[in-house]
């Protein structure tokens, strides 16, 4: 038997607030499935009302997979597997996250899930808004659906992470240390439309951020096509916004969604702890 969890839809397609479950404490079996069977469903989530330690976050996170891998960006220490979010308020370089993107999805196996825990949030502003990439995809034609079957989309974290990347060089005023380097400029390759291991459901798998090219493709058609699909996948009705609130932990599946940290809170400080968790090869 499955336990019932208090869910709140954010939106009428994805995404939803979680209440009444203390995430420090050991989950019990049935509640672990009621949450896995609420994140196929919904995609985000976001727990309300959570006091953790970074311990704690580990542990809650380990109960639904393993760790993935972290490059280019140093973990806190004495927990390798942990990245500090943290913007001061005097900061005005570039925002980590700030663009349209699924989490490394440069690597073979791109995380399935990232784990964000709001310790110190702004006041106001600060949200990250999602977009449904099972609706990118069944929205596009049946010719363009005919088009990209089979068709592989070439990411590299070259633009984040290279030499003249975003993050290519080390910034002694930002809070978080970033190092990027040559090994950003590998490239991996993976289908435009991908299957999701766990529903079964087709949906689009390409981002701003770290998809450069479509394999077999000259530049201009690449860019071409690339450029309308990025548009296409953050249709105002594909959104989900999640207003941070200190203790807030918001768990999403990052095989499905896209997602972007919205840079509007100048002055104010942020400081979040995430973790991603290890996924599968993209098929």
């Amino acid at each position: 038997m499955t336990t019932a969890i208090d869910l709140r839809p954010i939106t009428g397609s994805f995404g939803a607030d979680v209440h009444g479950i203390d995430l420090s404490l050991p989950l019990d079996g049935s509640t672990t499935a009621a949450i896995e069977a609420a994140f196929a469903e919904h995609m985000v989530l976001a727990f309300r009302g959570q006091e953790l330690t970074v311990d704690q976050l580990e542990a809650f996170a380990l109960q639904f997979g393993t760790f993935g891998d972290t490059p280019f960006i140093t973990p806190i220490d004495g927990h390798p597997n942990v990245l500090a979010v943290i913007r001061e308020a005097e900061e005005a370089g570039a925002l980590f996250g700030g663009s349209w993107h699924s989490d490394w999805s440069f690597q073979s196996a791109p995380p399935s899930a990232t784990i964000l825990y709001g310790h110190e949030v702004p006041q106001a502003g600060g949200d990250t808004v999602f977009t449904n990439q099972y609706l990118a995809y069944e929205t596009l034609s049946n010719g363009m659906k005919r088009m990209l079957d089979g068709v592989n989309a070439i990411h590299s974290a070259q633009r984040s992470y290279g030499p003249q990347g975003v993050f290519g060089r080390p910034d002694p005023s930002a809070a978080m240390h970033i190092q990027g380097g040559e090994e950003a400029l590998t490239t991996q390759v993976h289908p435009i439309v991908r299957t999701h291991a766990v529903t079964g459901r087709k949906l689009l798998f390409v981002n701003d951020v770290y998809t450069i090219g479509i394999q077999d493709m000259n530049e201009p058609e690449s860019k071409a096509l690339l450029g309308y699909l990025f548009e296409h996948s953050k249709q105002v009705s594909f959104l989900c916004r999640v207003r941070w609130e200190p203790g807030t932990v918001t768990m999403w599946d990052n095989r499905c969604v896209q997602h972007h940290a919205i840079n509007d809170y100048p002055g104010q400080r942020r400081e979040m702890y995430r973790v991603t968790l290890a996924g599968e090869v993209p098929v």
